[in-house]
């Protein structure tokens, strides 16, 4: 529990989801499209400051270094 009650937790808003959008183009002109939900997490990552993750996705996290 000690874990848990100190994180925080972001929505998903208008900037968060224009952000998404945004890194949505850049892959997409790549051709290096990841899954949407992942999309929208770097999202609200990205628009909030927010650069670590704790997951066992890796491989599609690492694409939000690039996109910084």
């Amino acid at each position: 529990m000690e874990l848990i009650s100190g994180m925080e937790v972001f929505s998903l808003s208008f900037k968060e989801a224009e952000k998404a959008a945004e890194i949505y183009d850049k892959l997409e002109s790549k051709g290096q499209l990841i899954d949407d939900n992942d999309i929208l997490i770097i999202g609200i990552m990205l628009s909030n400051g927010i650069n670590q993750i704790i997951t066992k996705n890796i491989k599609q996290f690492e694409q939000s270094k690039k996109l910084r």
